[in-house]
């Protein structure tokens, strides 16, 4: 039986460095035990958590650019990962994190991305469109768009994938408020403080009302906080989980992109999407215990995932 097929559109890859230090101090010189440097970003980590669960195919669809662009494109090459890349005349950016292994610290500095032109734009829509033609079950928009990208580029994408008649994740929460009130069908995956900026409410059972009120688009919302305790909401059902804490974290990056991968996938696969984001959240769990953004151990995910305790908060009768 063929897996369902999962396009994430990725616009803003890095190329990554990830330095491991035994404990990272600021304002002070720091020296590295050890370096690494690979293809990540939001897209391309959904799409390698997505191969990792194996409910799902998946491919990254994404911007590239000057020799960071060239060294993500092998780097994908070597790792086997789907992908199909525009071109751009910008620079792809560089990311680095550093890691504190004494106490699981973690600094991200990200570079600015360069300016994406509208023909670069209206070309990576076009593959988007072709490829949910040739058959995709469902897609993702994952993160942020390169600085200078045409504001209703997530927006068009959402008409695309529309049209196919295929669902959608919304991973990003800037600049989607036409796409909440558009006819898609949409699942929104962001984390607590994300919510709490696009709906102006403290509360996270107050900010989900808020969405699901003001969007016809919307049929589930899976809320994350980290380590701290996860919601999820279809308009009627609000349910709560709680996450057993991890003894050891090796990194954080990718967590959520592993949670809306997976989340999506099981999705895909008709699984109930409470039960789905239950699973998603264990993969989450578990990609925190290695140091390579969307990957995992799926025995430590299902384990992880059979300790969190998930309960119903709030349900309209």
């Amino acid at each position: 039986m063929n897996k369902p097929v999962i396009l994430a559109l990725g616009p803003n890859p890095a190329w990554q460095k990830t330095l491991f230090f035994a404990d990272f101090r600021f304002r002070q010189v720091n020296r590295a035990r050890r370096c690494s440097t690979f293809a990540s970003g939001k897209g391309i980590n959904f799409v390698r958590a997505a191969i990792c669960h194996g409910a799902a195919e998946a491919k990254v669809l994404q911007f590239a650019g000057g020799s960071n662009g060239e060294r993500l494109e092998a780097f994908l090459d070597r790792e086997k990962l789907p992908f199909a890349s525009v071109r751009t005349a910008a620079e792809t950016r560089c990311c680095i994190t550093c890691l504190g292994e004494s106490d699981s610290s973690m600094t991200e500095i990200i570079e600015p991305s360069g300016p994406i032109g509208s023909r670069e734009s209206d070309e990576l829509l076009a593959l988007f469109r072709r490829e949910l033609a040739a058959g995709a079950a469902c897609a993702a928009c994952c993160g942020t768009t390169p600085d200078g990208t045409d504001p209703d580029f997530y927006a068009k994408a959402v008409k695309l994938a529309a049209d196919a008649g295929v669902p959608l994740l919304i991973d990003a929460y800037r600049g989607i408020d036409g796409i909440l009130k558009s006819d898609a069908k949409l699942v929104l995956k962001i984390n607590r403080d994300e919510l709490a900026e696009l709906t102006g409410r403290e509360t996270v059972a107050d900010g989900l009302r808020q969405l699901f009120a003001v969007s016809p688009a919307i049929r589930f919302a899976a809320i994350t906080d980290g380590p701290g305790t996860a919601f999820a909401f279809d308009g009627k059902r609000l349910a709560a989980y709680t996450i057993p804490p991890l003894s050891r974290v090796v990194n954080p990056i990718g967590c959520g992109d592993t949670a809306s991968a997976v989340l999506l996938s099981e999705l895909a696969a008709r699984s109930d999407p409470f039960d789905a984001f239950r699973t998603a959240l264990g993969a989450a769990s578990a990609n925190a215990l290695n140091p390579f953004p969307g990957h995992f151990e799926c025995d430590d995910a299902a384990g992880l995932a059979a300790a969190i305790r998930l309960e119903t908060v709030g349900e309209k009768q």
